[in-house]
């Protein structure tokens, strides 16, 4: 089991301070998770809402704590794909690749169901056609061998051959997120990315195992399940040195996230998701070592 550091890109300005501000922090943080041994550090593409908008492009900050890191690998969860051309990501991600010397992952999607479709020319009707040509010339164009593409979507008549390669072969990890459709998560095992899931975004934990066990039928049914694929699980944690000191520290930012999340769907919470109601359920781990251990 590995454990990854995910950069809460919420963003309120009283406690955040000014973009500056932000950064630097973000910046600390990823530092000295990859002191504490974190094997990986994510960041989210989001626009214009105060739930993510602050970071739109996780890809130059990755490029600049590239240099400021060694060790800890850095990921975009997710690149919202249908908004750019594959290739010109193919060739930003490859160029990160290099500056940091091999750590980089990728995830790709469509992003959440409220996303800025009409202000980058996207069409959601067509989102998921379009993401599947999308990765299939992202890894063609990473594989680096000159090549064409006639597509539906995607035209490219004369060879090109993608400058620079990524370090890593065949390419940069590949990751797709499932939120709760387990026919999803049998395509993506099909494709033969490694899956991101969202627990805690669900009452009990019977969604997200069968999005687990359609993700392996998947790899099975296209003959990677050998291939060392990854599942990757997303929780809020907070471990305090007591229950009740990380009830004090945690609670006011446990509940300032859950508005900030659901202004961002765009929709009121039916069941507010509250600190005891969210520990109950283990769908966040807060509370003291012993106990964060336990769930």
């Amino acid at each position: 089991m590995k454990f990854d550091y995910y950069v809460l890109n919420s963003y309120v300005p009283e406690v955040d301070g000014d973009a500056t501000q932000l950064y630097a922090k973000w910046m600390e943080q990823v530092t000295l998770a990859e002191e504490l041994g974190f094997d990986c550090a994510w960041f989210t593409e989001h626009h214009f809402r105060a739930f993510g908008g602050m970071l739109p492009s996780p890809q130059l900050l990755i490029a600049a704590l590239a240099q400021r890191t060694t060790r800890i690998r850095l990921g975009i969860a997710v690149v919202i794909l249908p908004f750019y051309n594959p290739v010109r990501i193919a060739e930003e991600t490859a160029v990160l690749d290099i500056l940091s010397d091999g750590r980089v992952d990728v995830g790709v999607g469509r992003g959440m169901g409220i996303q800025y479709y009409d202000v980058f020319g996207a069409d959601p009707a067509t989102a998921q056609e379009k993401l599947e040509e999308q990765v299939d010339l992202l890894r063609t164009a990473w594989a680096g061998d000159a090549f064409s593409w006639n597509g539906k979507y995607y035209q490219c008549p004369n060879p090109i051959t993608l400058m620079p390669r990524p370090v890593q072969r065949p390419h940069p990890p590949l990751w797709m997120p499932v939120s709760g459709d387990p026919s999803h998560a049998r395509w993506v095992g099909r494709l033969g990315v490694n899956l991101m899931t969202l627990p805690w975004n669900h009452p009990d934990f019977t969604t997200p195992r069968r999005v687990i066990d359609e993700y392996h039928c998947g790899l099975e049914e296209a003959g990677h399940a050998q291939n060392g694929h990854e599942v990757m699980g997303y929780f809020p944690i907070y471990v305090g040195e007591t229950q009740e000191r990380a009830r004090d520290e945690a609670e006011e930012c446990w509940n300032r996230w859950r508005r900030i999340s659901a202004e961002a769907r765009g929709t009121p919470e039916r069941e507010p998701l509250t600190y005891d109601l969210a520990v109950e359920s283990s769908r966040a781990i807060l509370g003291d070592p012993e106990m964060c251990r336990q769930h």
